[in-house]
């Protein structure tokens, strides 16, 4: 009968810690009168534990120009991030965004559901072009 123990420290150049480890596991396999041998493995333990959720496809856009638009009334926000939207919207939970204070401020209300009001309005392929698209986007918005 073979029992897998996983084991956290992998270094073998522990001498000392290795040793231990040996002479631990021969103590147990005594106790239940089995062999207990030390099983190296290469995966780590978080990867076969870790949940991962499924995000929607335009979570994972980066170098984008996005809308959001309120669902409450007729406020919108023009922006661009370089990185993962996912990222930005997260900012954009924050007290000192723009996005944030204008709920909380014109609504009274705390965010919810944000990620479902924005929008991508362009993918683009550098920093500056997501600048120049976002001026481009605002001037035909025309805001008030």
């Amino acid at each position: 009968m073979l029992v897998v123990i996983p084991f956290k420290d992998q270094i073998k150049s522990n001498y000392v810690k290795s040793n231990y480890v040996k002479k631990e596991l021969k103590n147990l396999g005594i106790k239940v009168q089995t062999t207990v041998q030390l099983v190296f493995v290469s995966r780590k333990i978080g990867q076969d534990v870790k949940v991962r959720e499924i995000k929607p496809q335009i979570v994972n856009q980066q170098s984008v120009v996005y809308r959001f638009q309120c669902d409450l009334c007729d406020a919108g926000y023009v922006g661009y991030t370089h990185g993962h939207l996912h990222t930005r919207v997260d900012g954009h939970r924050q007290k000192a965004s723009s996005i944030c204070k204008q709920y909380h401020e014109q609504h009274d209300e705390v965010l919810k559901g944000l990620l479902k009001r924005f929008s991508i309005l362009k993918k683009c392929r550098k920093k500056f072009d997501c600048l120049v698209n976002e001026m481009l986007f605002i001037r035909d918005l025309k805001p008030t």
